[in-house]
């Protein structure tokens, strides 16, 4: 008896390699997907950190230098800043949070020493900052991406306008 080989179909070989071309074309659909969703969530997250970020470090450097007449809001060749003044070891030194260049900055020196925006120490991405006294509260209002945020300090000390 003689041994006799099935047929080859040439459609089944079209079907396997089809199927593959599917799967192919699905998984990289779900990989774009998957790196958009991914990509938007990280952005929403960087976002909201600036926020926090900016909010808690402006919070924290007023309420460590909430001494006598040491807290200003001024505006330093152009640019918004608040200002706190305190004296270590009979020289006086200002430290100025301000927004430069997308970002806002800390500047930490003698106040007789010319105030060079650029040099100030990045604290975070942010767009805008205005400050503001009403009494002794310290209306902080700070610019990211469009979205306003804004917080009050209650400030311990007189506030020199």
């Amino acid at each position: 008896m003689s041994r006799k080989n099935p047929p080859s179909h040439a459609i089944s070989g079209v079907f396997v390699f089809l199927v593959l071309g599917i799967f192919a074309v699905f998984s990289t659909v779900m990989v774009l997907l998957g790196a958009r969703a991914y990509k938007s969530t990280a952005d929403r997250a960087a976002e909201h950190n600036a926020y926090r970020i900016g909010m808690a470090y402006v919070r924290s450097i007023v309420r460590g230098n909430d001494e006598e007449q040491s807290v200003r809001v001024e505006t330093v060749d152009g640019i918004p800043t608040i200002s706190m003044r305190n004296v270590y070891d009979g020289e006086t030194y200002v430290t100025r949070l301000y927004v430069y260049d997308g970002k806002l900055r800390e500047w930490f020196t003698e106040e007789a020493e010319a105030f060079v925006p650029e040099f100030g120490e990045t604290v975070c991405d942010m767009d805008e900052m205005n400050a503001e006294v009403d009494g002794q509260l310290l209306k902080v209002r700070l610019r990211s991406r469009d979205t306003w945020t804004a917080m009050d300090i209650a400030l311990r000390s007189e506030v020199i306008e």
